[in-house]
C-alpha cells in the first residue's frame, strides 16, 4: 500500500515532456533537448488570460468612482506603484508595469495549486497525456527563465548607466582597489594579481541573484505541492468501498478538511512568493540605477 502511494506521488511529479531526441533511449536523452508541454500550456494560458482580461477591461473603464473589476485593478496598480516608488531611486517608466506583470503572472500561475491534487492530471491522462503538472512555477525552468530575464535587465542597466564604474566594481572590489592606491610597487603588483579573485567573487555575487530568485519560488511551490499530495495519499480513500466504510468516510472528511486548509494556506504562500519575486526584481533593478558615489 505504501509503495502504491509513493508510486502515485512520484507519478504525479512527472512532467508531460517532449524530447527532440526521440530516437535515443530515455536515459540517454539530453535534458536540455526537451520541453515540458504542461508548463508551456499553463504559462501560455495565464499570459493569454492576462492579455484578454486587459483588453476586456480597457473597453469598460469609466471616469469617476471605479467599481467592480476596475476598482480591484486600480487598487492593485496603486499598491504596485507605491511599492516601486518606495524602493526605486529614479524614474523609469517600465519598472512599475514590469513589477505589476511579474506579480500578477506569478500569482495566477501559483493559483492553480488550489485545485484538487490529482484532478488535472487525471483529466489530462484521459485525453492521452502521459503526465500533467498544473502549476508551472513548480517547474524550475519557468522561475529560472524569469530570473534570468531580470538578471539580463540588471546587466543592461549597469552597462548602460555606469559602464566604467561597473567594470571597476567587477575587477577591483573588494581587495584590489585598496592595494592599487598604494605607492608601493610591490603592493600595486599584489593588487593586480588579486583582480582574478575579485572578478570571481563579483561574478558569484551577481549569479546569486537569479539563483536566489528562481530557487526561492520553485522551492516553496514544489514543497507545498508535495505536502498536498501526501495529505491526499494518506487521508483520502483509494476506492468507493473504502469511502463506504465508517473509517473511510471519517478519513475522507478529514482529508478534505485538511486538504482545504492546506490549499488556502498554500495560496497565501503563493501570494507571498509572487510579492517577494516582484519586490526583489524592483530592488535588483534599483541597485543597477543607483548613482555612482564620488
Amino acid at each position: 500500500m505504501a509503495a502504491e502511494e509513493h508510486s502515485g506521488i512520484a507519478g504525479h511529479l512527472q512532467y508531460w515532456t517532449y524530447s527532440f531526441q526521440q530516437d535515443l533511449p530515455v536515459d540517454e536523452r539530453n535534458p536540455f533537448m526537451q520541453i515540458h508541454i504542461d508548463t508551456m500550456l499553463v504559462s501560455g494560458f495565464v499570459a493569454l488570460l492576462i492579455l484578454g482580461f486587459s483588453f476586456w477591461l480597457k473597453g469598460r473603464i469609466v471616469e469617476g468612482a471605479p467599481t467592480g473589476a476596475q476598482n480591484a485593478v486600480e487598487s492593485l496598480v496603486g499598491f504596485v506603484n507605491d511599492t516601486v516608488r518606495d524602493n526605486f531611486p529614479v524614474h523609469n517608466p517600465i519598472i512599475a508595469p514590469l513589477a505589476l506583470t511579474v506579480f500578477v503572472f506569478i500569482f495566477l500561475c501559483n493559483f492553480f495549486d488550489i485545485l484538487p491534487a490529482y484532478l488535472l492530471g487525471h483529466v489530462a491522462h484521459s485525453f492521452g497525456a502521459p503526465a500533467f503538472r498544473p502549476v508551472p512555477t513548480n517547474d524550475l525552468n519557468l522561475p529560472v527563465a524569469m530570473a534570468l530575464t531580470v538578471f539580463a535587465m540588471v546587466l543592461y542597466y549597469e552597462f548602460k548607466l555606469k559602464p566604467v564604474h561597473f567594470m571597476k566594481d567587477l575587477l577591483l572590489q573588494p581587495f584590489a582597489n585598496l592595494l592599487l592606491m598604494s605607492k608601493n610597487p610591490i603592493v600595486k603588483l599584489l593588487g593586480v594579481l588579486l583582480i582574478p579573485l575579485n572578478l570571481t567573487l563579483k561574478l558569484i555575487e551577481e549569479i546569486a541573484k537569479p539563483l536566489s530568485l528562481s530557487f526561492r519560488l520553485f522551492g516553496n511551490m514544489f514543497a507545498g505541492e508535495v505536502i498536498f499530495l501526501l495529505i491526499a495519499s494518506l487521508l483520502l480513500a483509494d476506492n468507493f468501498a473504502g469511502m463506504a466504510s465508517v473509517g473511510g468516510a471519517i478519513s475522507e472528511i478529514m482529508g478534505l478538511l485538511v486538504g482545504l486548509g492546506w490549499s488556502f494556506f498554500h495560496m497565501f504562500i503563493g501570494l507571498l512568493q509572487a510579492f517577494i519575486f516582484m519586490i526583489l526584481t524592483v530592488v535588483y533593478l534599483s541597485i543597477a540605477h543607483q548613482p555612482v558615489e564620488h
